[in-house]
């Protein structure tokens, strides 16, 4: 059973305590497939299981089983192989309304069980996994299963949970100021008249608040929804005319720049911050008047995504690299970030097929583990910084979870983590 902690200082909830893979990648450690070649008994054939003799598997085992297998780099089979496993098991207890477990009474491990088989580690964004888990975590009413029943108070405690929910609302009070700045925004920029709708300036704001949520971000969320909605409205003009005349150069900076009010000055000079926000806009724009079919190519090959991190990191105060490892691996980042969201824009059509598609993507799948080992990986002598690679891994995977996610899903999702105060 996994734990809820929370860190202050960042108003972050970490929702459930990482598993050993999850630890042994997220700081940068040798693949964890090594040490499970150690653990050989814990599979027998095609079965993993928790210890020599077991009668029945635990689905607590089995769930945290398949949450770590899908942390995986290249290469790495044995986790494959326990993340088809694991799947196919929870899946089965999933079906047959058998997810009681041995070892712990819950208060809703079922609906933990289920939030993992319906949203995968690239589909599953940070806060709407954690509004979620407020709810199905039980506090002091879980109770475990030994040779007696106990309570573990380090793992379930109510305390954990009060201070979860106060934190969470806290975000999400100040989420509902940035969302009245945005609307205001909007409103000022005419945005209407260029083919943009309110709903698609919420969904775009959700996306960035539930990817980047800690209280200081603020100028990072902002700049993300922003650039998001000025590049659907380029992208809704019908002609090349009304894209210089209107939304064109210093247009688009100065509608920018009004949102943010002022763009980090401690961290970038203004002059800075301009010149590098105008390349960025005018190399998407370039590629944009092309004409219908460059520009649809353009969108599908995530040209926008790297308008997005490019805009978020200049937000946070950081321009592209200069020094050649760091530069190398930002290349790299972008050439997977530009092939992946667009294999997403192509499977993501208005049909019940968009998943299926997704998980037959076998190439797709490849550069989603490369982009986790690249992210994740140690830094080394003069290598790009670690807030960077998230911030790509971020956009990815929003995209992701957009092409995954069923429109009446996203709905309930905004309401939850936007809207809807935890009691």
């Amino acid at each position: 059973m996994s734990s809820l902690s929370v860190s202050s200082s960042k108003g972050l909830i970490k929702t459930k305590t990482n598993t050993p893979t999850e630890v042994a990648h997220d700081k940068g450690h040798p693949p964890i497939v090594d040490i499970l070649k150690l653990q050989e008994n814990f599979k027998s054939d095609d079965k993993f299981f928790g210890f020599i003799g077991q009668s029945t598997q635990a689905v607590t085992g089995m769930y945290n089983l398949n949450r770590a297998s899908q942390l995986i780099f290249p290469d790495e089979e044995i986790l494959k192989q326990a993340k088809n496993f694991s799947c196919h098991f929870l899946r089965e207890k999933h079906a047959s309304n058998q997810l009681l477990d041995k070892w712990v009474i819950s208060k809703d491990l079922p609906g933990e069980v289920a939030y993992a088989l319906d949203f995968p580690f690239y589909a599953s964004l940070p806060r709407i996994e954690t509004r979620l888990y407020i709810e199905q975590y039980g506090g002091d009413g879980d109770v475990w299963i030994g040779k007696t029943f106990y309570r573990m108070l380090y793992v379930n405690n109510v305390l954990y949970l009060d201070l979860a929910k106060a934190d969470f609302n806290r975000c999400q009070a100040i989420h509902q100021l940035e969302w009245l700045r945005l609307q205001r925004w909007y409103e000022e920029c005419g945005l209407t008249e260029h083919g943009t709708w309110q709903n698609f300036l919420l969904r775009a704001y959700f996306l960035a608040s539930t990817s980047i949520f800690e209280p200081d971000r603020s100028a990072e969320r902002l700049g993300w929804a922003g650039t998001a909605v000025l590049a659907e409205a380029v992208a809704n003009s019908t002609t090349t005319d009304a894209i210089h005349s209107k939304l064109i150069g210093e247009v688009l900076v100065g509608h920018f720049l009004r949102l943010l009010d002022r763009p980090c000055p401690q961290k970038l000079p203004i002059h800075i911050f301009r010149r590098h926000l105008r390349r960025a806009w005018g190399e998407w724009l370039v590629k944009l008047e092309v004409g219908e079919n460059q520009q649809r190519c353009c969108l599908l090959q995530g040209g926008t995504a790297l308008l997005l991190v490019r805009s978020i990191e200049l937000c946070a105060g950081r321009t592209e690299p200069e020094d050649e490892p760091a530069r190398l691996e930002y290349a790299r980042l972008v050439r997977l970030t530009i092939s992946i969201c667009g294999r997403l824009q192509s499977c993501a059509r208005a049909d019940e097929g968009s998943r299926f598609r997704i998980e037959s993507d076998s190439d797709m799948d490849s550069e989603m583990h490369e982009l986790v080992k690249c992210v994740l990986e140690p830094r080394g002598p003069n290598g790009l910084n670690r807030e960077t690679k998230q911030t790509f891994l971020a956009v990815v995977k929003s995209i992701y979870y957009l092409a995954w996610c069923p429109s009446t899903k996203l709905n309930n999702h905004i309401t939850k983590v936007l809207f809807e105060q935890v009691e």
